[in-house]
């Protein structure tokens, strides 16, 4: 692997993901040394966290080395090892900043720590995470968290089965106090456009008319009848809770859906830089 020159991404304090999403287009080539300059960051959601974790990973096998400056933050820094971020990091990436060693209280109806996601068996235990968050949420016997958890979990599945990762799908969820429930599901395969056109009757649909009809029941890229779940699904039985927000961003498509009390708004837009692979955030608001 010949390598060249160095990329240095900057992180801003609050991170949109669009200096993620470019510098994954810009790593087509070999690097000598990859620089994630995040010692400025402040807060990150669940998907900057995935994000975050995405490019350092799909830098690692172009890269010599690849140094993640960590967050001068001390508390977002222990929240990065909380969530385990610095877990099994690849064997060429180093950190600026000792990993901090915590002791751990059970947090499983607040947090999902990172996890990836590569077979049907990862789903399944995802699920049982996935239930357990939900039920703080909406409480232990309730069916709109078994049906949330049940929609996720079909979505991360959907996405394992189609996308043809290199890196599995990356979850990661954060239940707030004051602003509620945020999950974020990041893979970097081939994206809900390219996936979707696959389907002859689907092969000349824009990215954004690609996104929207992904969300549609019965819409898939095989050609087979009864396909077609994942992102419809989670539509379906997540967005009649309460005020919730899923955005889905893939290729050169973003397009955010909010409900309140069943009112749904729909806001399309293109990123300002391509999305490898699918992005998809969910928050519910308290």
């Amino acid at each position: 692997m010949q390598s060249r020159k160095v990329l240095r991404v900057s992180v801003p304090p609050r991170s949109s993901g669009s200096e993620i999403h470019q510098a994954i287009v810009d790593l087509d080539e070999a690097y000598e040394e990859v620089h994630l300059l995040a010692a400025s960051a402040q807060f990150v959601t669940p998907r900057e966290v995935c994000g975050l974790r995405a490019l350092i990973d799909w830098a690692a096998p172009v890269a010599s080395r690849v140094i993640f400056h960590c967050p001068v933050n001390d508390d977002l820094h222990r929240y990065l090892s909380r969530v385990d971020f610095y877990t099994d990091l690849p064997d060429n990436v180093n950190v600026t900043r000792p990993v901090p060693q915590l002791h751990r209280h059970d947090r499983r109806e607040r947090l999902i720590e990172l996890v990836r996601i590569r077979t049907a068996d990862d789903v399944e235990r995802l699920f049982e995470r996935i239930s357990n968050i939900a039920a703080g949420q909406f409480g232990k016997r309730s069916a709109v968290a078994k049906a949330w958890a049940t929609a996720v979990a079909t979505a991360t599945d959907n996405t394992i089965g189609h996308a043809r990762s290199p890196i599995g799908a990356l979850v990661s969820a954060q239940r707030y106090r004051q602003s509620g429930l945020e999950l974020a599901v990041v893979d970097l395969g081939d994206g809900v456009p390219a996936t979707l056109r696959r389907n002859p009757r689907y092969s000349d649909l824009a990215d954004l008319g690609a996104v929207e009809y992904a969300l549609e029941d019965g819409v898939s890229s095989s050609q087979e009848q009864g396909r077609g779940a994942g992102l419809a699904e989670l539509v379906r039985d997540v967005g009649r809770v309460g005020q919730y927000t899923l955005r889905v961003s893939s290729g050169n498509a973003e397009l955010t859906l909010g409900w309140d009390n069943g009112r749904m708004s729909r806001n399309r837009s293109i990123p300002a830089s391509y999305v490898r692979g699918t992005w998809i955030a969910i928050r519910l608001d308290n």
